[in-house]
């Protein structure tokens, strides 16, 4: 690419950040479904379907489940740190408790 060989010279931050987001773009633009669909005449539009399908799903079995891995992960550091917090109360109360 001509963006990707003239964000590349020089240095420092933004030259190296230019560079991250091209790659990122890239990456991006290549994953992306693609589908043609003519506005005349309506061509393609059951592609489109298929191809919206197709990104439902791997919505669903990409993100989706990584994202109620990384909420079920919050929650069990959540509950381990109340669990924490309430033997550390019990262990306080019970030392001054009897005083």
């Amino acid at each position: 690419d001509d963006f990707t060989s003239s964000a590349s010279d020089g240095g420092g931050y933004y030259a190296s950040l230019t560079r991250s987001l091209s790659l990122v773009l890239d990456e991006f633009y290549q994953t992306l479904h693609k589908v043609a669909v003519s506005a005349a005449t309506g061509d393609g539009i059951e592609d489109f379907w298929n191809v919206v399908g197709e990104a439902s799903q791997d919505f669903e079995d990409g993100y989706v489940e990584d994202l109620k891995c990384r909420i079920e992960e919050q929650n069990a550091k959540k509950r381990a740190i109340a669990r924490d917090a309430m033997r550390r109360l019990e262990r306080d109360v019970g030392e001054y408790g009897d005083g």
